[in-house]
């Protein structure tokens, strides 16, 4: 009856429009004043251990870097350099927005970021060079999505850290992933444009490259650094999330000299504002899985399911289409910090790799960015592009069937998550 009380309110306050973290933190309160013997105070105490974890200071510093980046003038070079190298094929332009968005997701981890720091930047473009503007917007939002997936992820850390894995192996876990998914939307791109008539953007120069090269070399050495950093193993990934930033207030500030104090200023408010939103649900999260600890919704769900099947498809096609739905109403953040308590135990029960089961969670987490009536990326590129939400919604229905695709794969081909992993 708990139970049932727990998720009939936390479905209640989302469908009521009250915020996700109060729809957590709102959930486990009313459980615990009706179900359980215990204090209230324990919400709070619950929600003050969740937060207070070392690991988790890479989130609002890679929230940060992201702002940074953006107002600094990286990411504007970074879209230079991809335009300079793919932009002459056919569907150069949108080829440009796959690569750049795979590049910046490279550096921030944040897909929603990705689509407005690139958004900003190629739909204009690729609407004055003929392209339909609706494409553009989900073009634009679909490759948004590779934020989660191409480390460093915010969603990956989140992942390591509630199913008490380590963080290094699980951001190598989303790059076979984010590969697999970026492939699969430039084929899809390519064939549309090829259809449509869009041609490329120029010609190809390799002067033009090497120039746009060494001007966006400075951008390009970010995710070396980041990247470089945690794998090589000179710093941790928290740790790279700070090198990320103090990077990009130098190169914004002394070498593009794109940004100055006022709007570094500016930058750090917005990324605070973003960090409280996330940390308010990470907390929340930490109340309401005390909630599921306590009732034992995890063993007693895989007791449930092997009493019915030992098969490992079954329960990869449950976990899937859970995460499908779920990812239509919740964001990614709070999907992963309430299923993976779920899941991971249920997954060591049929032998499935906790690794493999992140790249499956966060793959079908962020195809939710994408699918309404949630889809943050969808609103993002539709309020970039300037288009009504309708409109986009309809253009983006290729992309969502190809990352549907790009999501089974991942499923039943453990080796796309778990083999570079497995090197380190």
């Amino acid at each position: 009856m708990g139970v049932a009380v727990l998720f009939a309110s936390f479905f209640l306050f989302i469908l009521i429009g009250l915020p996700i973290a109060l729809a957590l933190g709102g959930s486990a309160l009313l459980y615990i004043a009706f179900f359980a013997n215990v204090s209230p105070i324990i919400v709070t105490q619950q929600i003050l251990a969740s937060v207070n974890t070392y690991t988790l200071l890479a989130v609002p510093f890679f929230i940060m870097a992201g702002a940074l980046m953006e107002t600094g003038g990286i990411s504007k070079r970074i879209v230079s350099f991809c335009q300079a190298l793919v932009g002459h094929f056919t569907g150069g332009l949108a080829l440009v927005v796959v690569l750049a968005s795979v590049f910046f997701a490279a550096m921030t981890g944040s897909g929603v970021a990705a689509c407005a720091a690139v958004g900003g930047i190629m739909i204009p473009m690729m609407v004055e060079n003929g392209y339909d503007s609706d494409f553009a917007c989900a073009l634009q939002a679909t490759s948004g999505i590779f934020g989660p997936l191409i480390p460093p992820s915010i969603v990956m850390v989140l992942y390591a850290v509630y199913a008490n894995q380590s963080v290094s192996t699980m951001l190598m876990a989303g790059v076979g992933p984010g590969i697999l998914q970026a492939g699969m939307v430039c084929i899809l791109a390519i064939v549309i444009c090829h259809r449509r008539g869009y041609k490329g953007v120029g010609k190809f120069s390799f002067k033009n490259v090497c120039r746009a090269f060494c001007d966006s070399f400075w951008a390009l050495l970010a995710p070396v650094i980041i990247l470089g950093g945690i794998y090589s193993g000179i710093c941790t990934a928290t740790e790279a999330s700070g090198v990320a930033c103090f990077y990009s207030i130098i190169v914004g500030l002394f070498i593009y000299r794109e940004m100055n104090f006022r709007q570094l200023m500016s930058c750090l408010g917005k990324a605070m504002k973003s960090t409280g939103n996330i940390m308010l649900i990470v907390g929340a999260s930490g109340a309401f899985s005390w909630v599921l600890t306590r009732e034992r919704i995890a063993s007693k769900a895989a007791a449930a399911l092997l009493s019915i099947t030992d098969s490992k498809v079954l329960f990869l096609v449950c976990a899937m289409v859970i995460l499908l739905i779920l990812g239509c109403f919740i964001d990614s953040v709070p999907i992963t910090t309430i299923m993976t308590p779920i899941l991971a135990p249920m997954a060591m029960q049929y032998g499935i790799s906790l690794v493999h089961l992140g790249g499956l969670m966060v793959s079908g987490t962020c195809i939710g960015l994408i699918t309404p009536p949630m889809g943050l990326n969808l609103f993002m590129g539709a309020q970039v592009g300037n288009r009504p939400i309708h409109k986009v919604i309809a253009a983006v229905k290729p992309f969502i069937i190809v990352t549907l695709i790009g999501f089974i794969l991942v499923a039943f081909i453990p080796g796309i998550t778990t083999f570079l992993p497995s090197l380190l």
